[in-house]
């Protein structure tokens, strides 16, 4: 009788283990596109999440900041990462990543083919190989379908033949339907015209600002360009490069484009 109720409460617990993961499961599933752009400090860390749960990380912030911005938006059980994109190899968007590969299952890594080289991107690529996660130089651009109707476009700047430059960064066009979002990470104001000389449509919902809303990107034509309704300024408090700049702020508000900054606004979730 005493092992019959044992296996009882045993299967019980069970039961009521499945349910509990089940409930979980469901309310960390989102019905939409979601992106939050990290208050990371002066540095760039995004998170984007699709409703068939799927994870991108672009960037990881200038130390493991990221680690508990990633425990608040990412329910304790989920340890996997489809994809991180590296923009560029300063030290504020790829040290934060070194300890991800480490402690998340990542699928795939990406950067930039033809970047500089850096002891930090020695170190990333040598935790990546050694973690088993793929590896894909982006040479020119590639696209990645997810699900129906949303589609990501990473692009190689360097392909457009402009000047290499420390600052170039992986395009990323994220559109999903009514969730449209560009992110440029450090790229200039060459890159911009470059990027409008394709033709291609560059029209957004939301703009990541170039290099920190530095004057030296985030030009009126490009926004003019993208069109876009929110502008978001991944920026550090009272960091040492004026980010942004009063000149970026000042044109934000002559083309009438709401903006919000991670300095001040924290951690921004947008979704649709």
């Amino acid at each position: 009788m005493f092992k019959e109720r044992k296996y009882i409460f045993g299967a019980v617990l069970v039961i009521l283990i499945l349910l509990f993961c089940l409930i979980l499961s469901i309310k960390s599933y989102t019905a939409k596109v979601e992106i939050s752009f990290f208050d990371i400090g002066q540095g760039d860390s995004s998170l984007i999440k699709f409703p068939n749960n799927k994870i991108i990380l672009v960037d990881g912030g200038p130390d493991n900041l990221v680690l508990n911005r990633l425990g608040k938006y990412l329910p304790y059980y989920e340890r996997k990462i489809d994809l991180v994109v590296l923009s560029h190899f300063h030290d504020d968007h790829i040290m934060g990543l070194i300890e991800i590969i480490n402690r998340y299952k990542v699928g795939s890594l990406l950067y930039m083919k033809g970047s500089k080289d850096s002891p930090l991107l020695k170190e990333l690529l040598n935790k990546a190989q050694k973690n088993n996660v793929k590896v894909i130089a982006l040479d020119k651009k590639m696209e990645i379908n997810y699900q129906n109707n949303c589609v990501i476009k990473l692009l190689n700047p360097l392909s457009l033949k402009i000047k290499i430059d420390d600052n170039n960064s992986v395009i990323m066009q994220v559109n999903c339907g009514l969730l449209k979002a560009v992110l440029t990470g450090d790229s200039n104001s060459e890159v911009e015209k470059a990027l409008l000389n394709t033709k291609e449509n560059w029209s957004t919902s939301i703009f990541k600002a170039s290099h920190h809303g530095s004057k030296t990107a985030n030009s009126e034509e490009f926004l003019k360009a993208l069109k876009p309704k929110m502008i978001v300024v991944s920026v550090g408090v009272n960091n040492r490069f004026n980010h942004p700049s009063p000149e970026t702020l000042e044109l934000f508000k002559k083309l009438k484009i709401n903006y919000k900054r991670t300095d001040i606004n924290g951690s921004i979730i947008l979704t649709k």
